[in-house]
Protein backbone atom coordinates (compact mmCIF):
# COMPACT_ATOMS: atom_id res chain seq x y z
CA UNK A 1 0.00 0.00 0.00
CA UNK A 2 1.28 3.38 -0.91
CA UNK A 3 1.53 5.92 1.76
CA UNK A 4 -0.98 8.62 2.40
CA UNK A 5 -3.15 7.46 -0.82
CA UNK A 6 -6.55 8.36 -1.46
CA UNK A 7 -8.11 5.03 -1.88
CA UNK A 8 -11.62 5.38 -1.73
CA UNK A 9 -14.30 8.70 -2.00
CA UNK A 10 -17.45 9.01 -0.52
CA UNK A 11 -19.95 11.27 -0.35
CA UNK A 12 -21.62 12.47 2.86
CA UNK A 13 -24.62 15.41 2.15
CA UNK A 14 -21.93 18.39 1.41
CA UNK A 15 -18.89 16.59 3.02
CA UNK A 16 -16.60 13.95 1.44
CA UNK A 17 -14.90 11.05 3.31
CA UNK A 18 -11.73 10.08 2.18
CA UNK A 19 -10.20 7.10 2.89
CA UNK A 20 -6.39 6.77 3.55
CA UNK A 21 -3.99 4.12 5.07
CA UNK A 22 -7.21 2.16 6.26
CA UNK A 23 -8.48 5.69 7.99
CA UNK A 24 -11.44 7.64 6.87
CA UNK A 25 -11.16 11.76 7.31
CA UNK A 26 -14.55 13.98 6.49
CA UNK A 27 -13.86 17.03 4.95
CA UNK A 28 -15.75 20.11 3.74
CA UNK A 29 -16.63 20.65 0.24
CA UNK A 30 -14.20 23.55 0.25
CA UNK A 31 -11.01 22.20 1.13
CA UNK A 32 -11.90 18.89 -1.04
CA UNK A 33 -11.97 21.14 -3.99
CA UNK A 34 -9.13 23.14 -3.06
CA UNK A 35 -7.07 19.38 -2.62
CA UNK A 36 -8.31 18.57 -6.19
CA UNK A 37 -9.00 14.74 -4.17
CA UNK A 38 -9.21 12.02 -7.03
CA UNK A 39 -8.92 8.38 -6.01
CA UNK A 40 -5.37 6.85 -6.54
CA UNK A 41 -3.95 10.24 -5.46
CA UNK A 42 -0.45 10.20 -3.06
CA UNK A 43 -0.56 13.23 -0.68
CA UNK A 44 2.66 14.89 0.25
CA UNK A 45 3.51 14.69 4.13
CA UNK A 46 2.21 18.72 4.89
CA UNK A 47 -1.08 18.00 2.36
CA UNK A 48 -1.75 14.73 4.30
CA UNK A 49 -1.24 16.68 8.16
CA UNK A 50 -3.43 19.50 6.59
CA UNK A 51 -6.09 17.02 5.60
CA UNK A 52 -5.94 16.09 9.33
CA UNK A 53 -5.98 19.10 10.96
CA UNK A 54 -9.06 19.83 8.31
CA UNK A 55 -10.94 16.67 9.38
CA UNK A 56 -10.77 17.71 12.79
CA UNK A 57 -12.04 20.95 12.39
CA UNK A 58 -14.63 20.22 9.90
CA UNK A 59 -17.90 20.67 12.57
CA UNK A 60 -16.22 24.31 13.81
CA UNK A 61 -15.26 25.21 9.74
CA UNK A 62 -18.86 24.69 8.57
CA UNK A 63 -20.41 27.47 11.06
CA UNK A 64 -17.32 29.91 10.15
CA UNK A 65 -16.81 29.64 6.07
CA UNK A 66 -19.62 32.55 6.11
CA UNK A 67 -17.21 35.11 8.40
CA UNK A 68 -14.13 33.66 6.43
CA UNK A 69 -14.76 34.20 2.73
CA UNK A 70 -16.57 37.77 4.15
CA UNK A 71 -13.67 38.87 5.62
CA UNK A 72 -16.02 39.58 9.34
CA UNK A 73 -13.49 37.40 11.55
CA UNK A 74 -10.17 38.43 12.58
CA UNK A 75 -7.16 36.25 12.32
CA UNK A 76 -7.00 36.12 16.24
CA UNK A 77 -11.00 35.66 16.79
CA UNK A 78 -10.52 32.63 14.00
CA UNK A 79 -7.65 31.11 15.95
CA UNK A 80 -9.45 31.53 19.28
CA UNK A 81 -12.26 29.93 17.88
CA UNK A 82 -10.20 26.93 16.74
CA UNK A 83 -8.65 26.97 20.38
CA UNK A 84 -12.10 27.24 22.26
CA UNK A 85 -12.88 24.18 20.31
CA UNK A 86 -10.06 22.12 21.46
CA UNK A 87 -8.37 21.63 18.17
CA UNK A 88 -4.50 21.32 18.80
CA UNK A 89 -2.00 24.12 18.13
CA UNK A 90 -0.10 22.48 14.82
CA UNK A 91 -3.57 21.62 12.64
CA UNK A 92 -4.99 25.08 14.08
CA UNK A 93 -1.28 26.49 12.50
CA UNK A 94 -2.16 24.47 9.42
CA UNK A 95 -5.71 25.29 9.23
CA UNK A 96 -4.74 29.42 9.66
CA UNK A 97 -1.76 28.97 7.06
CA UNK A 98 -3.99 27.59 4.43
CA UNK A 99 -6.29 30.48 4.61
CA UNK A 100 -3.68 33.29 4.56
CA UNK A 101 -2.26 31.66 1.83
CA UNK A 102 -5.50 31.33 -0.01
CA UNK A 103 -6.03 34.74 0.69
CA UNK A 104 -9.34 34.42 2.94
CA UNK A 105 -7.89 35.11 5.90
CA UNK A 106 -6.52 38.98 6.24
CA UNK A 107 -6.74 41.41 8.88
CA UNK A 108 -6.38 43.89 6.02
CA UNK A 109 -9.16 42.71 4.36
CA UNK A 110 -11.09 42.47 7.81
CA UNK A 111 -10.39 46.10 8.55
CA UNK A 112 -11.79 47.26 5.15
CA UNK A 113 -15.24 45.73 5.67
CA UNK A 114 -15.98 47.35 8.34
CA UNK A 115 -14.08 50.75 7.65
CA UNK A 116 -16.85 51.01 5.06
CA UNK A 117 -19.71 50.09 7.71
CA UNK A 118 -18.02 52.02 10.63
CA UNK A 119 -17.84 55.10 8.29
CA UNK A 120 -21.48 55.25 7.74
CA UNK A 121 -23.09 56.07 11.40
CA UNK A 122 -20.10 55.54 13.58
CA UNK A 123 -17.09 57.64 14.76
CA UNK A 124 -13.45 56.75 15.03
CA UNK A 125 -12.73 56.05 18.31
CA UNK A 126 -15.59 53.32 18.29
CA UNK A 127 -13.93 51.57 14.97
CA UNK A 128 -10.78 51.95 16.99
CA UNK A 129 -11.65 50.02 20.08
CA UNK A 130 -13.75 47.68 17.51
CA UNK A 131 -10.18 46.97 16.14
CA UNK A 132 -8.41 46.97 19.40
CA UNK A 133 -11.21 44.32 20.80
CA UNK A 134 -10.06 42.11 17.56
CA UNK A 135 -6.42 42.19 18.55
CA UNK A 136 -5.86 43.45 15.10
CA UNK A 137 -1.50 44.67 14.76
CA UNK A 138 -1.05 48.33 15.74
CA UNK A 139 0.32 48.72 12.00
CA UNK A 140 -2.56 48.22 10.69
CA UNK A 141 -5.09 50.15 13.17
CA UNK A 142 -2.74 53.32 12.43
CA UNK A 143 -3.20 52.59 8.70
CA UNK A 144 -6.96 52.57 8.81
CA UNK A 145 -7.26 55.41 11.27
CA UNK A 146 -4.88 57.74 8.96
CA UNK A 147 -7.47 58.07 6.13
CA UNK A 148 -11.22 57.23 8.36
CA UNK A 149 -13.71 59.75 7.30
CA UNK A 150 -16.50 60.40 10.33
CA UNK A 151 -19.70 61.19 8.89
CA UNK A 152 -20.42 64.65 10.03
CA UNK A 153 -24.15 64.46 8.77
CA UNK A 154 -24.78 61.83 10.43
CA UNK A 155 -23.92 63.08 13.43
CA UNK A 156 -25.88 66.64 12.42
CA UNK A 157 -29.06 64.87 12.23
CA UNK A 158 -29.06 62.66 15.16
CA UNK A 159 -28.17 66.06 17.13
CA UNK A 160 -31.34 67.55 15.61
CA UNK A 161 -33.24 64.79 16.15
CA UNK A 162 -32.36 65.01 19.80
CA UNK A 163 -33.22 67.97 20.04
CA UNK A 164 -36.91 68.14 18.34
CA UNK A 165 -37.73 65.29 20.41
CA UNK A 166 -36.61 66.01 23.77
CA UNK A 167 -37.53 68.43 26.54
CA UNK A 168 -34.60 70.55 28.56
CA UNK A 169 -32.77 73.41 28.67
CA UNK A 170 -30.65 74.44 25.69
CA UNK A 171 -27.40 73.88 28.14
CA UNK A 172 -28.39 70.47 28.75
CA UNK A 173 -29.54 69.40 25.39
CA UNK A 174 -26.16 70.54 24.52
CA UNK A 175 -24.52 68.57 27.22
CA UNK A 176 -26.61 65.32 26.59
CA UNK A 177 -25.73 65.76 22.43
CA UNK A 178 -21.99 66.15 23.49
CA UNK A 179 -21.80 62.78 25.64
CA UNK A 180 -24.18 60.59 23.42
CA UNK A 181 -21.91 61.32 20.36
CA UNK A 182 -18.75 60.32 22.23
CA UNK A 183 -20.46 57.20 23.50
CA UNK A 184 -20.97 57.00 19.78
CA UNK A 185 -17.14 57.04 19.15
CA UNK A 186 -17.14 60.72 17.30
CA UNK A 187 -13.63 62.91 17.74
CA UNK A 188 -13.78 65.63 19.66
CA UNK A 189 -13.23 67.67 16.89
CA UNK A 190 -16.55 66.35 15.18
CA UNK A 191 -18.85 67.09 18.01
CA UNK A 192 -17.82 70.11 18.53
CA UNK A 193 -18.47 71.24 15.29
CA UNK A 194 -21.55 69.52 15.54
CA UNK A 195 -22.47 71.89 18.79
CA UNK A 196 -21.08 75.13 16.76
CA UNK A 197 -23.53 74.45 14.17
CA UNK A 198 -26.74 73.12 15.88
CA UNK A 199 -29.65 75.72 16.24
CA UNK A 200 -31.78 74.98 19.23
CA UNK A 201 -35.83 75.78 19.66
CA UNK A 202 -36.79 78.84 21.87
CA UNK A 203 -36.16 77.43 25.30
CA UNK A 204 -39.21 79.24 26.92
CA UNK A 205 -41.18 76.39 25.05
CA UNK A 206 -39.47 73.75 26.66
CA UNK A 207 -39.36 75.54 29.69
CA UNK A 208 -43.56 75.63 30.02
CA UNK A 209 -43.69 71.97 29.47
CA UNK A 210 -40.75 70.65 32.14
CA UNK A 211 -43.02 73.70 33.80
CA UNK A 212 -46.32 71.72 33.84
CA UNK A 213 -44.24 68.15 34.29
CA UNK A 214 -42.86 68.76 37.49
CA UNK A 215 -45.39 70.78 39.02
CA UNK A 216 -47.71 67.62 38.79
CA UNK A 217 -44.86 66.14 40.79
CA UNK A 218 -44.48 68.64 43.38
CA UNK A 219 -47.54 71.05 43.40
CA UNK A 220 -47.36 72.39 46.56
CA UNK A 221 -43.39 72.64 46.88
CA UNK A 222 -42.28 75.91 45.31
CA UNK A 223 -38.49 76.08 45.92
CA UNK A 224 -38.20 71.88 45.37
CA UNK A 225 -39.91 72.64 42.01
CA UNK A 226 -37.52 75.27 41.06
CA UNK A 227 -34.67 73.34 42.31
CA UNK A 228 -35.75 71.07 40.15
CA UNK A 229 -35.75 73.33 37.11
CA UNK A 230 -32.53 75.04 37.79
CA UNK A 231 -31.01 71.42 37.62
CA UNK A 232 -32.25 71.08 34.04
CA UNK A 233 -29.92 73.63 33.18
CA UNK A 234 -32.78 76.50 32.87
CA UNK A 235 -32.13 79.80 34.07
CA UNK A 236 -33.51 80.72 37.79
CA UNK A 237 -34.70 84.32 36.84
CA UNK A 238 -36.71 82.49 33.73
CA UNK A 239 -38.19 79.96 35.76
CA UNK A 240 -39.20 82.72 38.55
CA UNK A 241 -41.26 84.72 35.60
CA UNK A 242 -42.66 82.12 34.23
CA UNK A 243 -43.75 80.52 37.26
CA UNK A 244 -45.10 84.15 38.51
CA UNK A 245 -47.13 84.22 35.31
CA UNK A 246 -48.79 81.08 36.14
CA UNK A 247 -49.58 82.29 39.63
CA UNK A 248 -50.99 85.45 38.24
CA UNK A 249 -52.86 83.35 35.09
CA UNK A 250 -54.43 81.27 37.81
CA UNK A 251 -55.29 83.87 40.07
Amino acid sequence: MVANQITKIKVNKKNYILKINDNEYIIDEFYYNSLLAYEGKVLEVKTMLQLIAFAKANPILSKTYKNIFNHTISYFDFKNKLRKNEIDERSVSLITSFFIEEGYLDDNDFVKRYKEAYERSKGINKFKRLLEQKHIPQRIINAALLDYTENFDVAMHYANTFIKNKVSSNAMLKQKIKVNLINKGYSKALVNEVLEQLVYKDETINLKKDIQKYKQKYPNDYYKLLNKLIACGYNSNDIKALLKEETLDED
